[in-house]
């Protein structure tokens, strides 16, 4: 189905039955990362993954945008499928808006699942590579020589060995995003604001989770979140 939000239509999988669970995924990739996770929630749960604005089968972006214009998507999208309450699965940008949606709609999350992501501003140290390497995705599009440079931040290096289709994969849907999309949602994620005081209002069951490789959102980043949440 196809959700009118304050960001433009979204695309999103509404499947099985149960108590609901929405999932929102990384940047740079679409709600067919979590097909494995739907594929073992969707016999007890009502799965509802949402295509982020500009990825996916959503449409492009022509605006700057924000992580609270995320969340209030995530209820554009729960109202559209008259869903009042749900869990939230996130990762990285999917955890970050996550986050903006527990401190801004608290009464619509029942529960939480953090993976590789951040409460905290993005370090300024950051900001100039990736902003170049953006810039240069808007300009002349997703070439691969510039694709390959952000395969490291994203996958792992035990992933690009053993995987390597899956890369492919990636490096063949990454080709085709639409640049100015990439570059309003890079700025959603370089310039979140810091939520971390906010987490202590957080009072749902939180799960975080971090690979011990990542590099974009390292291990220190988890367990600031899990220690900002009361029995997280």
């Amino acid at each position: 189905m196809r959700a009118r939000t304050n960001l433009g239509e979204l695309h999103v999988e509404d499947v099985g039955q149960g108590s609901p669970v929405i999932l929102w995924h990384s940047f740079l990739h679409h709600g067919g990362m979590w097909r494995a996770q739907i594929e073992a929630l969707r016999a007890r749960h009502r799965v509802i993954s949402i295509d982020a604005p500009g990825h996916g089968r959503s449409d492009p972006v022509r605006r700057p945008f924000d992580m609270d214009d995320c969340a209030r998507a995530v209820v554009e999208v729960m109202q559209a499928c008259g869903v009042e309450r749900a869990a939230f699965a996130g990762l990285s940008w999917g955890g970050m808006v996550a986050i903006a949606l527990a401190c801004n709609e608290p009464s619509r999350v029942s529960a939480l699942a953090l993976f590789d992501t951040s409460a905290r501003r993005e370090p300024r140290r950051k900001l100039p590579r990736y902003f170049a390497l953006a810039a240069i995705f808007r300009t002349v599009g997703p070439l691969r020589s510039l694709l390959s440079q952000v395969v490291p931040i994203l996958f792992g290096a035990p992933a690009r060995q053993q995987d390597p289709r899956m890369i492919e994969d990636w490096i063949a849907y990454a080709s085709g995003l639409d640049g100015a999309s990439v570059w309003y949602a890079l700025r959603c994620i370089m310039l979140r604001r810091d939520r971390l005081a906010e987490l202590a209002r957080v009072r749902v069951p939180t799960m975080v989770v971090v690979g011990e490789l990542d590099v974009a959102q390292p291990p220190r980043e988890a367990r600031a979140i899990a220690a900002a949440i009361a029995g997280a």
